[in-house]
């Protein structure tokens, strides 16, 4: 589906009944990964609507040479919440990287409506000279694989994918490599690095829902060590830092994340 947003055409679609689940993908990406890897864990689970959309520029979402930056961007998620959702009605919230930067966004602005929050290797500074990053490490390697890759593949997800096996190669391939192309390299230029103009992580009070942040011990894109500095927000939060896993976690350790992200909607009241 297609809904205007800030003279931006916004695509969305809308999975199940029930409690609506707000999922906001990563920068320069679109819906798919969070898709692919949330719908697994709602399966077997009546109760939730969720919500995945392609934010401005990315996937098959329009773009908009207005949106100059984090707080246009988070705008834009603002209203369209507020459109795909009838107005004061509570929802659940995920976030994927810069849309878990997005996602505290959304919380300080609705945090009297959100639920439970799931924060998935977020960015907590978006300017990347801000953040504390750990020294790459390559845990699994199929050499096979990597050695039948062209140069641009092995480039991909080298420095990036700490296990780089076949399985965790080709979901990355089906959910990250197709979206990558269909991004607006004008738009994401246009937001990078730009922070919000407010102080996202100083709330007046902490969240007290059900909150799950999920992180990579060696994610050189994101980090882990700023996540543990906003952990005291979140009065009910289970922060895990995974081993062997980087910046998709969700790829190289799905069993635990899955586990994880299970246990935590277990504490979301339907």
């Amino acid at each position: 589906m297609i809904q205007k947003i800030c003279d931006t055409d916004i695509f969305y679609e809308s999975v199940g009944q029930g409690l609506p689940v707000i999922n906001i993908h990563g920068y320069g990406i679109d819906h798919s990964t969070l898709k692919a890897s949330l719908e697994p864990v709602f399966a077997d689970r009546k109760g939730f609507q969720r919500i995945y959309f392609d934010l401005p520029g990315m996937g098959r979402s329009g773009t908009n040479p207005r949106i100059l930056s984090s707080d246009d961007m988070l705008e834009v998620v603002l209203q369209f919440i507020d459109h795909v959702i009838p107005q004061g009605q509570p929802f659940v919230l995920t976030g994927l990287s810069y849309g878990g930067y997005l996602a505290r966004g959304v919380l300080r602005s609705m945090g009297d409506r959100v639920r439970a929050l799931l924060l998935i290797c977020p960015v907590i500074g978006f300017r990347r000279d801000h953040r504390q990053l750990p020294v790459f490490r390559l845990w699994e390697r199929d050499e096979d694989l990597v050695s039948a890759m062209h140069p641009d593949e092995f480039e991909t997800i080298d420095q990036f994918l700490t296990i780089q096996t076949k399985p965790v190669w080709e979901r990355f391939n089906q959910e990250i490599t197709p979206s990558l192309a269909l991004s607006d390299p004008g738009l994401l230029e246009q937001i990078r690095d730009t922070e919000f103009s407010f102080e996202v992580d100083a709330p007046k009070s902490p969240f007290d829902n059900p909150c799950l942040i999920l992180l990579g011990r060696h994610d050189v894109a994101v980090g882990y060590k700023d996540a543990l500095k906003i952990y005291d927000n979140f009065s009910d939060a289970t922060l895990v830092v995974l081993g062997r896993a980087g910046h998709c976690l969700q790829m190289e350790q799905s069993e635990l994340f899955c586990a994880h992200v299970r246990s935590w909607l277990d504490q979301i009241i339907l």
